[in-house]
């Protein structure tokens, strides 16, 4: 399993900012998607501020949910995409 290297700068009730080392923004770009689709979730972006520089991820959430929570869900959904995604090209592969 790949470990990802996470930093939370801030954490409160309905917000979260963390860095997440070494992605981009092709990764990013299909998490935030991801992310705001939850109706949970208020705000859902990120910054990178030098072209070499970790992405910054900040996630607000409405009526009371885990901003951490909503993350993890997100982070599910988006895994499960690429597992189907891998389901399919397996009935491709030889």
């Amino acid at each position: 399993m790949i470990r990802m290297n996470i930093t939370v700068t801030e954490l409160s009730e309905n917000k979260i900012r963390l860095s997440l080392a070494q992605q981009g923004h092709t990764f990013m770009n299909g998490f935030i998607i991801e992310l705001l689709a939850d109706p949970r979730i208020d705000v859902a972006n990120y910054m990178i501020e030098f072209q070499h520089s970790d992405p910054i991820l900040l996630v607000t959430t409405v009526d009371g949910a885990d901003p951490v929570e909503t993350i993890i869900d997100g982070c599910k959904r988006f895994s499960g995409r690429c597992e189907a995604l891998i389901e399919e090209l397996h009935t491709y592969s030889k």
